[in-house]
């Protein structure tokens, strides 16, 4: 059921994204000059993420060819067994029923289906992480080498993913619980050693060869921009409040976010180690991006899985009370709110106005919710329990079959595409959108000086069109439409 959701329609919508095009351009790049060390985007290096998410793009293009589908294919997969995992570690340390509760609070996150979709590193990275943090809590609790060595495994993936993130912070959540039981004596029993080996060998050989192959310019780059600058400041306009992030976690995992409050209420009564190592987890995964200059909606999905076994064990007892009362009311008015927030957003762009009315399609949750509210105070909670999950994973099925289509079909890139004439060489000017270096699948030569150019396609932005005029180009015809959810508008020019 994971897979079925995660992959809904992910080789019928467009690659508009702009982290999905250059993601997906890099592999086929990769793949296409038969160099599986050196990341590049339009054919110059890219220096934004290691290769993992690279390498299963590229398995994926090769059975499936280059196209979406492939894209984003590894994404699903990696979604369906996270969802596979957190069950089955609920269903170990505690029951099947908080197993099942929190596969299916997963499964029902719009947010957690929207990243499953895309062709991006961070699929991968909330798999990888989620099997670390669960491992090492079953190694601690049962003391089996095996699991041991499945984090150490997972800790390397993970950096091989997105780099030192996944071993900084998983580290400093188990020596935060260590702390918090009083066993910091237990860290002698992690084998550091042999630890440190298994990381290593899984994640150093690329990023020495990495280095090695780009005279250790990928290495700096990585390092001190896409990290060191990213938190330390505000990266390309990514800012926001200090609470930002636990805002990103409340709205990511609805509808049952809504419990949240009484999850971490009940869990400090609890007192369960598993609990409070799963809020560990959780709380310090959002504190450290609470500090971050730049604040992203997918920094913080990793601890969905650790957040839902959290909501799915309070939910497994659950009982009637004013405060899960009040909870769904607010739900209720919450989708209310975002209906008709979303309907005025819509409207507000001139492209997209027309397709305003499909915000009414999230009228759904609100009637989910509204039944679920119905049988919590007749007393039937598995029934309200379901129609909260119900409506909303008939919604992600609606978004992405059905209303969704819609947007993509505004895509500049697609309105675009059929007027580049296929005969004349394509160049780009200062900026251009990624997508299109996906779909024409060739390098798109900068231009730095006019002289001699004619009978080509340029790609460019609107922002730039009166510069290149007042250069006195001879322009045949102007195709301009604006970037789907972007400000930018993207323009074609042909000489």
């Amino acid at each position: 059921m994971a897979f079925f959701i995660f992959s809904a329609n992910i080789g019928g919508l467009s690659i508009i994204s702009l982290d999905e095009a250059k993601n997906a351009s890099c592999a086929r790049e990769m793949m296409e000059r038969g160099d599986y060390i050196v990341p590049t985007f339009n054919y110059e290096l890219r220096t934004d993420k290691p290769p993992m998410h690279y390498y299963f793009m590229i398995i994926a293009y090769k059975i499936f060819g280059v196209n979406e589908f492939s894209a984003r294919f590894f994404s699903s997969i990696f979604g369906a067994f996270t969802v596979l995992i957190t069950f089955l570690f609920g269903k170990k340390v505690f029951n099947e029923k908080i197993g099942f509760l929190s596969a299916i609070i997963l499964i029902s996150s719009m947010h957690t289906a929207i990243q499953f979709h895309l062709a991006v590193p961070d699929p991968y990275l909330i798999f990888f992480i989620t099997s670390a943090l669960f491992s090492f809590y079953l190694f601690y609790a049962e003391k089996k080498d095996i699991w041991l060595y499945i984090f150490y495994i997972s800790i390397g993936l993970g950096i091989l993913t997105k780099g030192l993130v996944a071993f900084v912070l998983p580290s400093t959540i188990i020596f935060l619980f260590l702390v918090y039981k009083k066993e910091l004596k237990f860290i002698k029993d992690l084998k550091l050693f042999q630890g440190f080996v298994i990381i290593s060998a899984i994640s150093l050989p690329w990023y020495i060869a990495v280095w090695i192959k780009t005279d250790g310019v990928w290495i700096k780059e990585f390092l001190f921009k896409h990290n060191i600058e990213r938190y330390s400041t505000t990266f390309e306009g990514h800012g926001g409040n200090f609470l930002l992030p636990v805002l990103f976690v409340l709205i990511g995992i609805l509808p049952f976010s809504i419990f949240s409050i009484q999850s971490i209420f009940h869990l400090f009564k609890d007192k369960k180690d598993s609990l409070i190592y799963l809020f560990i987890a959780v709380a310090l995964w959002i504190i450290f991006f609470s500090f971050s200059g730049t604040k992203l909606p997918n920094y913080t999905t990793p601890i969905y899985p650790a957040l839902s076994i959290i909501i799915g064990n309070y939910l497994s007892n659950f009982e009637k009370n004013r405060f899960n009362t009040a909870s769904i009311i607010f739900y209720i008015l919450l989708t209310i709110i975002l209906t008709f927030a979303l309907f005025y957003f819509i409207s507000q762009d001139k492209t997209l106005s027309y397709l305003s009315y499909n915000a009414f399609y999230f009228i759904i949750l609100t009637i989910g919710a509204i039944i679920g509210l119905y049988f919590y105070l007749k007393d039937r909670f598995l029934y309200s329990f379901a129609s909260l999950s119900l409506s909303s994973v008939l919604m992600i099925f609606l978004f992405f079959y059905y209303i969704f289509p819609k947007f993509d079909k505004e895509s500049s890139v697609l309105y675009i595409l059929p007027y580049i004439e296929k005969d004349k060489p394509v160049f780009y000017y200062k900026r251009f959108n990624p997508a299109f270096s996906f779909y024409l699948k060739k390098k798109i030569e900068e231009i730095k000086d006019f002289n001699n150019l004619k009978d080509i396609n340029i790609l460019t932005r609107e922002e730039y069109l009166q510069e290149i005029l007042e250069k006195g180009i001879t322009v045949k015809k102007i195709i301009k439409k604006k970037d789907l959810f972007e400000n930018h508008v993207s323009v074609l020019l042909v000489l």
